[in-house]
């Protein structure tokens, strides 16, 4: 390992044990000398994975602990999350993606694959998936606020061929109320033989927004069929909703 790799994660795991500590104590742990210690914090506070204390010692950075817990959802919330996607993918005998937003990327939560012979590879289509041309990433730009939304689009810019050629903050804004009407995602691509769906789910914080998604091979997905998987996803987004959800005072 590069030397000074092996340095930055001695001093992610020594600020992991102890929350704050010196430059001096980094120092000992590190058998770094201060100027080169100093150097290599300040590489790491300028993203944000480490930040400096009022007293002037150092713990980790938000940036850091949004890797470690993808984002702002704590290690007991993730859990729900893997079980419910497991229980979707059992249920529906499918493959299953709960995803937020980070910045303006999709961030995977929590996935899973019903297991048989015949299914898709879902290492390859939940490997990364699309601001704008993924079921889940519509839905979660369409359920942002609108203030959050335009800040996004200030950064990422407007869809344009990856999504209707939206090229208007108007033709946007009417998709994205479509979504919200709708209250789902669809999209099918001929080419993999498979459609996608993704609906809200309602967290308890009501800031995160966070998708559940299915993708299913087309020819289990005719007629009736098609409703069933509908009605299955949205079923167990409204149930995992619920348990995010506060119970009520004196409940």
């Amino acid at each position: 390992m590069i030397q000074v790799i092996g340095r930055v994660f001695q001093i992610l795991e020594e600020l992991s044990l102890d929350g704050e500590v010196s430059l001096e104590g980094l120092s000992r742990v590190t058998s770094l000398n201060k100027g080169t210690l100093c150097n290599i914090l300040r590489s790491m506070i300028e993203p944000g994975y480490v930040k400096r204390t009022r007293c002037g010692h150092y713990q980790l950075g938000e940036r850091f602990r949004e890797l470690a817990l993808g984002g702002a959802f704590d290690y007991p919330a993730l859990e729900q999350m893997r079980s419910a996607v497991r229980v979707l993918a059992d249920e529906t005998r499918e493959s299953g993606v709960i995803a937020t937003l980070r910045g303006t990327r999709v961030s995977i939560l929590a996935q899973a694959q019903y297991q048989r012979s015949l299914m898709i590879n879902t290492a390859e289509v939940y490997a990364a998936l699309s601001l704008y041309h993924s079921v889940s990433g519509r839905i979660l730009v369409s359920y942002l606020s609108p203030e959050r939304r335009a800040s996004l689009v200030r950064e990422a810019g407007l869809p344009g061929e990856q999504w209707n050629n939206i090229d208007t903050p108007e033709k946007f804004e009417e998709v994205c109320a479509a979504i919200r009407r709708d209250g789902i995602s669809i999209m099918e691509n001929p080419s993999l033989e498979i459609v996608s769906f993704a609906v809200p789910v309602r967290t308890a914080s009501g800031d995160n927004v966070v998708s559940m998604g299915l993708t299913v091979p087309l020819v289990r997905c005719r007629g009736g069929e098609r409703k069933k998987v509908i009605a299955l996803l949205r079923e167990n987004s409204e149930k995992m909703g619920r348990e995010e959800s506060p119970a009520p005072p004196g409940k």
